[in-house]
């Protein structure tokens, strides 16, 4: 009976171990966060200094490589399985001759050798794996192919491109503290800036803001039992703010305010907040209650912006 219950035990652990390494195996798929319950994504910075095509090529060359690099790893991720199953085979042979009276530890430390291998081999792959991209790298790739005939010629985009997330600590703008002491951190995340000579003359600039709000944990005292428990972090929210500044080129146009552009009008997701047409410049503010704004928004805000400028007779 003892003996039933050891060999029990151990198809158990074997089993355990090898579903473990099973789910190992697989390619790691994103996980939920506390932003809205979106997944993750790759963490990427890109900065956009050169012409257009230039920028583009490099963000798709980019893709294609760390698309190539999952392949590859693709290729290996089932030998840490087959490798662990191979040291329950050696294992097994210890066992038979323990049947047949000779008693051996051999087989099995080779076994129990291939599993440890088999278990960094599975590691080494799942962190290999990488997260898939955020949509706002395809939208700014469009953003910049729909922008690229307007820029002077020759002339090339600054900015950057900067998805590395929204909630990191170099992005809290500022900490409040409720009354009951608990703080609440507001982030502004400036994942998109550019900035273009085009070719009427007119300088743009366009910063896209990503602004949210995470109360940290603390700790709650219950009124009942007397006892401290600790609350976790919650994210409360965010929106997306848009930056638009036009330096108008004085000998083309001049800013004509009209009623379909002012503050308080909705153009697309967007709802216009601050307007300023001071000192031959354009600067609007802009701000979104959604989670995220397609790049088809952003493009016809930019659009709408323009229609503040009347072209003067030649």
């Amino acid at each position: 009976m003892p003996a039933l219950c050891v060999i029990a035990v151990i198809g158990i652990v074997i089993l355990s171990l090898f579903f473990y390494l099973l789910n190992t195996a697989r390619k790691k798929t994103p996980v939920n966060t506390n932003v809205m319950g979106k997944k993750d994504f790759a963490p990427v910075y890109v900065s956009l200094a050169d012409k257009p095509d230039s920028i583009m090529r490099g963000m798709d060359r980019f893709a294609r490589e760390v698309q190539t690099t999952e392949k590859a790893g693709d290729k290996w991720r089932w030998i840490p399985l087959i490798i662990f199953v191979t040291g329950v085979g050696l294992m097994m042979v210890d066992g038979l001759l323990l049947l047949l009276g000779y008693f051996s530890l051999v087989f099995s430390a080779g076994g129990f050798l291939l599993w440890i291998a088999a278990f960094i081999m599975a590691r080494s792959l799942r962190r290999s794996d990488s997260l898939d991209f955020s949509p706002r790298y395809k939208s700014t790739k469009e953003i910049l192919h729909a922008l690229r005939d307007d820029l002077k010629h020759g002339s090339t985009f600054t900015g950057h491109l900067d998805l590395t997330g929204a909630l990191l600590s170099t992005k809290v703008a500022r900490e409040a503290k409720d009354a009951q002491n608990r703080t609440t951190k507001l982030f502004a995340d400036p994942w998109l800036s550019l900035k273009a000579k085009l070719y009427d003359g007119n300088v743009l600039r366009v910063t896209a803001i990503q602004k949210s709000k995470k109360r940290d944990s603390y700790w709650k005292r219950s009124r009942i039992s007397g006892k401290s428990k600790l609350k976790p972090e919650k994210f409360k929210g965010t929106e997306q703010e848009l930056k638009v500044r036009i330096v108008v080129n004085p000998e083309v146009y001049k800013i004509v305010p009209n009623n379909e552009f002012k503050p308080g009008a909705n153009i697309g997701k967007y709802t216009i907040a601050q307007l300023s047409t001071d000192g031959g410049m354009v600067n609007v503010v802009a701000t979104s209650p959604f989670d995220e704004v397609e790049q088809s928004h952003i493009l016809g805000f930019l659009k709408s912006t323009y229609s503040l400028l009347q072209r003067k007779a030649s």
